[in-house]
């Protein structure tokens, strides 16, 4: 009985020793190798790389921050550093966490691996196709102060940047605000109409205003440095190309003019598209006008008339315009090539096309139609057919060597209606192909398929 009490005194004084053991390792654990039991943990990233961990998302952005400073210093200006910087969070219930020295050690070490000393930290002004990058925001304002100055002849508006912070870059905008000659010029207006400070600024500011197109942006970018321009070079590349960048300026004119109404139109279905007759000729009026002209680097771009006083109505243009579907015609022969076009040779017209083909070669209607003359008249036409397609359009097939149709028949597109030969006028084989329209010869490829020719060898 007494050997078994002093074997469980030695249990008890074993087990308590464990206890304390496994408390004094936990304690130990806990504050010298930071581990952390189901809280937040984030893991910092370069290039999808984990460099280093923290309990603490304030902790880490501070040693990403202190490893770029440490960077810097070293390089006594501003690096480039060409990795994505991510901090990723996560939930554990036991990982281990870097200390802030520590991590921050990592950090810096796996940044030299990106760095260029070649780069800086700039400023690029860019609007579509062009940009000017520049050395500092004091560069960029005065770059952007030269090019309003030119459009602002009067030095009414300076302008100036505004930034926001974004990690280490730095997002740009950039406002006008009065100079002070417009403020003295509102002053004036308010001592001489005793108007408000706002609506003398608004009618002042109506008259004239200034401001850059849209498309420009400005922003930090990080670059090589041989690409950055500072202080008069930088204005100078603005004052040569700077128009690019496009400074829109708005002023408000009053002035008397003519003026016309709008064209009025009469559809006629009885005229082919794309035909036009005038009716009545316009009639310009007069009036005086309020206008609010745009203009972008000097040439005016919108026009927007804000009030006017007619002294005299104009008189609208009116013109007859066709409706009707043109008819389709096709070249009156298969085996041939065009020898001969439209216009003037030798000091006369030649009023048709001139296609080359072998004697006896088929000739057929290039559109359907009545034959008005199937004959040789003497004119220098020889054997000729003349058809009639409706009321504004004729065709001629001249020089043919036999006849294939009468005076009154109908014909349909494709059908024969001759053949080729030399007959007439005619120094060889070929037909002389005419479209006449309103009883004028025009050029056939006004409506046959194709670009046309133009031959003048008499020219």
């Amino acid at each position: 009985m007494k050997k078994l009490t002093r074997y469980h005194k030695r249990i008890k004084l074993t087990y308590a020793a464990a206890a304390f053991l496994c408390c004094f390792l936990l304690l130990f654990l806990f504050n010298t190798s930071s581990f952390a039991s189901g809280l937040d943990y984030y893991i910092v990233k370069i290039d999808g790389e984990a460099v280093g961990t923290s309990n603490n998302k304030e902790a880490a952005e501070q040693a990403l921050a202190d490893a770029r400073i440490r960077l810097s210093k070293e390089a006594e200006s501003i690096v480039y550093v060409d990795s994505k910087f991510t901090i990723d969070k996560e939930k554990r219930a036991f990982a281990k966490t870097d200390p802030a020295e520590e991590l921050t050690d990592t950090i810096y070490t796996k940044l030299k691996e990106y760095t260029n000393l070649n780069y800086v930290q700039a400023i690029m002004l860019s609007s579509g196709t062009y940009s000017l990058t520049v050395d500092s925001q004091s560069t960029a304002n005065r770059v952007l102060q030269t090019l309003l100055n030119q459009y602002d002849t009067e030095d009414e508006y300076d302008v100036r940047l505004n930034t926001q912070k974004d990690g280490s870059f730095t997002g740009m905008t950039y406002e006008f605000y009065d100079s002070l000659l417009m403020e003295q010029r509102i002053e004036e207006k308010m001592s001489q109409e005793g108007i408000t400070k706002t609506a003398a600024s608004n009618e002042l500011h109506l008259l004239d205003s200034v401001g850059f197109v849209d498309t420009l942006e400005i922003r930090s970018v990080y670059t090589d440095s041989s690409a950055v321009l500072k202080g008069d070079a930088a204005v100078n590349e603005a004052l040569e190309n700077g128009s690019a960048l496009g400074v829109v300026t708005a002023t408000v004119a009053t002035y008397d003019e003519e003026y016309y109404a709008p064209v009025e139109y009469i559809y006629d279905d009885s005229m082919y598209e794309g035909q036009n007759s005038t009716e009545r000729e316009a009639v310009a009026g007069s009036r005086n006008v309020t206008a609010r002209i745009i203009n972008i680097n000097g040439e005016e771009s919108e026009r927007e008339i804000l009030s006017q006083t007619v002294y005299e109505e104009p008189v609208a243009q009116i013109v007859r315009s066709g409706t009707m579907p043109p008819p389709t015609f096709v070249v009156p022969l298969d085996n041939c090539f065009l020898s001969s076009g439209f216009g003037y040779r030798w000091g006369s017209l030649h009023r048709g096309n001139d296609y080359a083909c072998s004697y006896g070669e088929p000739i057929y209607a290039s559109c359907p139609g009545t034959i008005e003359k199937a004959e040789d008249s003497g004119d220098g036409y020889g054997i000729q057919v003349l058809i009639r397609h409706d009321d504004h359009l004729e065709t001629r097939y001249a020089h043919m060597s036999e006849l294939a149709c009468s005076v009154g028949d109908h014909v349909e597109r494709y059908q024969v209606i001759g053949y080729a030969g030399s007959t007439g006028n005619s120094t060889g084989n070929h037909c002389h192909f005419e479209i006449i329209e309103d009883n004028v010869a025009i050029d056939p490829f006004v409506y046959l398929p194709g670009e046309g020719l133009d031959y003048y060898p008499g020219e």
